[in-house]
């Protein structure tokens, strides 16, 4: 149904290898205009897999990354506070949530809330969260980071990467985009945070569901979800 500014956010995953971004462009139709003509849209957006994972299992709305396999790591990410942050630093942490992120992103601010939520309550638990912008907009800057960040009261460490790596390395096609990482810093989670913009109409808390697991050393039942939001321009090589 539609969000914010009146359309349903844009579907990021991966189909055959091909984002479904780019399937819509080279069709020469917007995705937001089959969104809002296509009933059976709402279905294939919240798409989900489901079931115990095997120790590694491709992901079907990630083209890049595999549920099971070791994380990427990031290394001296510049953050709005001034610090150098890597996934090093972390290693205290139970499990790590990765988010990446955009300033001129409604979608972002729509689950901001959220976010620092999951922060607030499961930090104690062992949850370390990072936030990761990539990028190249004027509202993507830095000095526009730091204001969104403090004008939302971010809880958590927000980080800029211009060179894009740690995006494509993650696979990541739209703003927000959650990765969560176990103890031993496998992927156990990839996708949506919950399956509605709207707080009030949540019926999935995937991304809570998958942080609870894996504090308790348990694999995610639902382990992958599509992701959407605003796609990520990536800068060609």
């Amino acid at each position: 149904m539609p969000g914010w500014f009146g359309r349903e956010p844009v579907a990021c995953g991966v189909r055959d290898g091909v984002r479904q971004g780019e399937a819509m462009r080279r069709g020469g139709v917007s995705i937001f205009d089959v969104v809002q003509t296509v009933s059976v849209a709402t279905v294939v957006l919240w798409a989900v897999v489901v079931g115990a994972p095997a120790e590694v299992v491709a992901g079907k709305f990630n083209a890049v990354l595999k549920v099971g396999q070791p994380a990427p790591a990031w290394e001296g990410l510049l953050g709005v506070d001034g610090k150098r942050h890597s996934l090093g630093d972390l290693k205290d942490a139970r499990a790590v949530l990765l988010v990446f992120l955009s300033n001129r992103c409604p979608m972002t601010r729509s689950y901001e809330a959220r976010l620092k939520k999951l922060v607030s309550g499961y930090r104690k638990s062992g949850l370390a969260v990072i936030g990761v912008s990539i990028g190249h907009s004027p509202t993507d800057r830095l000095e526009k980071m730091i204001a969104r960040s403090a004008l939302s009261k971010y809880n958590f460490p927000y980080c800029i990467d211009l060179t894009q790596q740690l995006g494509r390395r993650y696979g990541a096609t739209c703003t927000p985009h959650a990765f969560l990482l176990d103890r031993k810093r496998r992927v156990a989670y990839m996708g949506a945070i919950d399956d509605n913009v709207d707080p009030g109409k949540i019926e999935h808390h995937y991304l809570r569901d998958a942080i609870r697991a894996v504090l308790a050393g348990k694999r995610p039942e639902v382990f992958e979800t599509l992701q959407k939001g605003c796609e990520i321009k990536y800068v060609e090589r």
